[in-house]
């Protein structure tokens, strides 16, 4: 999955507009490019944006990315490219006896890490010492702030999917990619924040295994010869029957693969032997079951964990899959998602709540990475209660109570907000966009704490009641339950 896959070409240069003036000699260096390239020979697709652009947009976009990977190399070359101090970091891959460790700069290093690129100083105070990025494009600024906060990065180089459109057997196109991958590595090859490269991102999901493996390697190839200094990691979707060993076998400039699991994460182990699969791994997205995993209500809503059930779950899968594994094949890990976005519900996978709240998923993170327990800790959250009543079936405007079973360790005071949220509609893959919903304009009566009295929405059709409960130490809990509304309550 992907934690926010939209983006603006826009972004592409934008770092580079405090050097205006040398900007605009280069602008005029490459002026030429623009009138000598035919619009109709132009071909680009956003990774993260699918929708057609007409032909000079075409043009320009391919010719701004020819402008920046030339910008690059000219601003380091005159020295107004940022630079770093403490030098480049130097990470290696070191096997004695089938088991595995990662050195960086001689030492071992476990990563204890999170998906995301925010609230770096908040990830730093409960343990977590690594993050991944998607993407490497505009990422100089988090690197910065993440060598402040002593947190290695393995910064990803998203490779196009095949259900976006990409078809990896037109020169032009597979050129367009690697040509990306050759700047945005040297572009940060030398920050000494950096860990290891990402290499794609679910790259076979809805698409042919065999053009993503090499696409793959294709790429892995160029990283391993523009730098050295830092391992590769092919990131997949499950292992499937053979996805481990297949890369295992045919990608040799691969060193190790990242695997994002959910659901099957504690079963991960023996499957990987099964496929006679003998490299190191990372788990490089873990967290609640997944939606496309959990059971569903009789109407087809797919039931997400509370908070508390997620927390106890990630707390199982990491001591049986990656806690027991340390040291030998695994290297650690990357819980989804520090942060949050909307992937059939907006709290679905985040660790932090949209309002920046942690979970109980952090303090058992830190608890996991650190040994030691928070001082203070989120509310416990478990269910929601509808009493008599039938979720599956409720009337339009009916009147309701409701009631979050929920308490907090610390005997922090709680305020729950109450909400009610149309079901999603979306059909996505693989962490696709997906748009927030906007809460129902509803009556909400509070009866205590955790009580209240909510009417319905006017409308018959699918939706949530969610209670988010937080403890006024910048702590919190969700959980909601799906709801099926039939007809009108007057009728």
């Amino acid at each position: 999955m992907i934690p926010d896959p939209k983006r603006d070409v826009n972004t592409k240069i934008s770092k580079y507009t405090k050097h205006i003036p040398i900007m605009q000699l280069i602008l005029g260096v490459f002026a030429s490019i623009l009138s000598s390239q035919h619009p109709n020979q132009c071909f680009f697709r956003s990774t993260r944006d699918t929708k057609p652009r007409n032909s000079y947009a075409l043009l320009m976009t391919n010719n701004l990315k020819l402008i920046t990977v030339s910008m690059t190399s000219i601003l380091t070359a005159t020295g107004c490219a940022t630079t770093h101090s403490s030098g480049a970091s130097h990470v290696e891959l070191k096997q004695s006896n089938g088991n595995y460790t990662l050195l960086k700069d001689g030492e071992p290093y476990t990563i204890l890490g999170v998906g995301g690129t925010t609230q770096l100083d908040t990830l730093a105070k409960y343990g977590g010492n690594t993050v991944r990025t998607w993407d490497a494009e505009g990422i100089g600024p988090m690197l910065d702030e993440a060598e402040e906060h002593g947190i290695s990065v393995v910064a990803g180089i998203w490779l196009e999917h095949q259900r976006h459109g990409l078809d990896y057997s037109v020169p032009h196109q597979r050129e367009e990619e690697l040509e990306r991958v050759r700047l945005l590595v040297n572009e940060h090859k030398d920050h000494p924040a950096l860990l290891a490269w990402g290499v794609g991102n679910e790259l076979e999901l809805g698409g042919d295994f065999d053009i993503a493996l090499q696409q793959i390697n294709d790429a892995a190839a160029i990283i391993k010869e523009l730098d050295p200094n830092h391992p590769r990691m092919a990131v997949i979707a499950e292992i499937g029957d053979d996805k481990a060993r297949r890369i295992q076998d045919e990608c040799p400039d691969i060193d190790f693969i990242g695997i994002n699991s959910y659901g099957g994460m504690g079963s991960l182990t023996p499957r990987l032997k099964a496929q006679d699969y003998t490299g190191a791994f990372a788990i490089t997205e873990f967290g609640p079951i997944g939606h496309w995993e959990t059971g569903n209500s009789p109407w087809g809503a797919p039931y997400e964990q509370s908070s508390s059930a997620k927390a106890k779950f990630i707390k199982a899968n990491y001591e049986r899959t990656i806690e027991a594994n340390l040291g030998e094949q695994c290297l650690g890990s990357f819980a989804f998602l520090w942060g949050n976005k909307q992937e059939k519900t907006e709290t679905w996978y985040g660790l932090i709540l949209p309002t920046g709240e942690t979970t109980e998923s952090v303090d058992v993170l830190s608890t996991l990475w650190t040994g030691e327990e928070p001082e203070n800790k989120a509310p416990r959250v478990s269910e929601i209660d509808l009493g008599s009543k039938d979720a599956g079936n409720l009337q339009a405007g009916q009147k309701i109570r409701v009631r979050v079973v929920c308490n907090d360790p610390d005997n922090d005071p709680l305020e729950v907000e109450w909400r009610i949220i149309p079901e999603s509609t979306a059909v996505s893959m693989g962490g696709d966009h997906e748009s927030g919903i906007q809460s129902m304009k509803i009556d909400i009566k509070p009866l205590g704490t955790k009580r209240a009295e909510i009417t319905l929405p006017s409308k018959p059709g699918e939706y949530r009641i969610f209670a988010t409960v937080r403890d006024g130490h910048k702590h919190g809990g969700t959980v909601n339950l799906p709801i099926l509304i039939k007809g009108n309550a007057a009728e």
